[in-house]
């Protein structure tokens, strides 16, 4: 018996149809019963029970699928570790992570992917504030970013992907005399004081704030914070108030210390994975095809 005809097999038996099993493997269906009946022949065992409307495996198929499946991944698997050291692939994938952003629930299935198919890889997470990712990324010391889409749509040579539409909310003490609606305009906000991270640690967080208040009407009473993490301390405390996504510890570990308000539009800061376009890592593209299974259409 061949791997090629143990593919056949547990592509028939999880498809439990022959046209489509043949339309999978790009083979006749012809052909792909001739190779199922020399398995049977050899193995001196039926395996499929057909019918003109159905396929059924036999008790003894069942076993065999279980088998095989474990065999083929095996086989699989011992060739793309060989072609891995073949090609050489080994070194360091550097992701550089939007600080107070959550994505632990996000890279568990990928990391593992990685871990088992390319153990010779070092991966490192490191958060960064919004223009040391960037600025970084330019630099080539990070190869991705998890970041917000506002802050890297419109830079040149970076290429991403929106992996989840995330909102802003505005966050308030748990005492705050709003803390108890749902949902605030802008405006019902004009004398508190907004806490924004400085125009040092993001150009574009700061100036899309501003304008959506102006927008509303006033102008806000505004103190900066050294970083996103200060500004998180703060609203904690009570000091004021401020604008963050729904991919936030805060949101994301409902923290009790704070309230998140619906508000209008501000910015989209959807969660977003950045690279540059003229970067090379084979990692890379790697990394991101298996995080993102589904987007075909990505530059690397």
């Amino acid at each position: 018996m061949t791997i090629l005809q143990m593919k056949y097999f547990i592509t028939v038996a999880r498809c439990l149809s022959f046209t489509k099993a043949a339309e999978m493997l790009y083979v006749t269906q012809p052909s792909l019963s001739r190779q199922i009946t020399a398995m049977e022949q050899e193995l001196n065992m039926q395996l499929f029970i057909r019918s003109t409307r159905s396929v059924r495996l036999t008790p003894a198929a069942k076993v065999l699928l279980k088998e095989f499946e474990k065999i083929y991944d095996d086989y699989n698997l011992a060739l793309l570790k060989a072609k891995n050291s073949f090609e050489g692939l080994q070194g360091e994938l550097n992701i550089g992570v939007l600080e107070g952003m959550y994505i632990g629930n996000l890279l568990p299935e990928v990391l593992q992917h990685m871990s088992v198919y390319y153990p010779q890889v070092k991966i490192n997470l490191k958060p960064y504030s919004f223009n040391q990712l960037v600025k970084k990324l330019y630099q080539n010391e990070l190869d991705l970013i998890f970041t917000l889409l506002f802050d890297v749509k419109d830079r040149e040579n970076i290429r991403y992907a929106v992996v989840e539409q995330s909102k802003d909310f505005v966050v308030v003490h748990k005492d705050h005399p709003l803390a108890r609606q749902e949902r605030v305009k802008l405006a019902d906000l004009a004398q508190e004081t907004f806490l924004m991270v400085s125009p040092e640690d993001s150009e574009m967080s700061p100036r899309l704030i501003i304008e959506a208040c102006t927008a509303s009407g006033f102008s806000p009473n505004v103190k900066f914070a050294s970083s996103l993490s200060e500004e998180m301390l703060w609203v904690e405390a009570g000091i004021g108030v401020c604008i963050l996504d729904s991919r936030n510890q805060m949101y994301q570990s409902q923290n009790p210390s704070v309230v998140f308000l619906e508000v209008e539009t501000i910015s989209d800061p959807s969660l977003t994975l950045a690279w540059h376009g003229q970067h090379y890592n084979p990692m890379k593209s790697v990394f991101v095809r298996n995080f993102l299974p589904d987007r075909t259409d990505l530059e690397l």
